[in-house]
């Protein structure tokens, strides 16, 4: 396991919201850049993503990291679906199980009604959408990412309304019990 991220202008990804790319790994290597890049054009927040996602890994360590993060976006397509893959056996539930917004992102056509039977009623965005009548996809992920992403004005608001700070040193090993220690705080 190997988490990147990419921001707006290769910055540093501290107080950003944070968002997981996730999939079949074949997928991700495909789509991974055009989605970090759809993304990071309509929010200013860290894109993360396993940049070895076939690699052996620790589970607590995995599933520490996800909780870390606001929004899971999953490219749908036949292998996620139907091939033995980590993010649709332990991170797909994982984001669910954690109430975390899953953003299923159609990269094949005709794959609905297989996405509800396997996943569950969730709204699948299909930049392919022949109705010409719907909301266009760039508008729909706008408004998504608006709904379920804290951005920088409001955060900053919540950061004023505070005139205290903490610092926290844990190891590496004792995240999980930091990260439990600060929710609490």
């Amino acid at each position: 396991m190997k988490f990147e991220y990419r921001t707006r202008g290769n910055v540093q990804p501290q107080g950003k919201p944070k968002v997981y790319v996730t999939g079949h790994p074949k997928d991700c290597k495909l789509f991974l850049e055009e989605i970090a890049d759809e993304i990071l054009s309509l929010e200013n927040c860290g894109v993360y993503f396993d940049g070895e996602p076939e690699a052996e890994y620790d589970r607590e360590e995995l599933t520490d990291r996800l909780g870390e993060m606001q929004l899971f976006v999953i490219p749908v397509t036949k292998r996620f679906l139907c091939e033995k893959n980590r993010a649709f056996d332990l991170e797909f539930p994982f984001a669910i199980s954690h109430h975390i917004p899953v953003l299923p992102l159609a990269r094949e056509s005709g794959l609905e009604q297989l996405f509800n039977e396997k996943c569950g009623d969730l709204q699948i965005l299909d930049r392919n959408d022949p109705d010409v009548t719907a909301i266009p996809y760039q508008e729909k992920l706008k408004k998504f990412l608006g709904s379920v992403l804290v951005g920088d004005e409001l955060a900053a608001k919540v950061r004023a309304a505070f005139d205290a700070y903490i610092f926290l040193s844990y190891r590496k090993k004792d995240r999980r019990y930091a990260q439990k220690l600060m929710e609490l705080i």
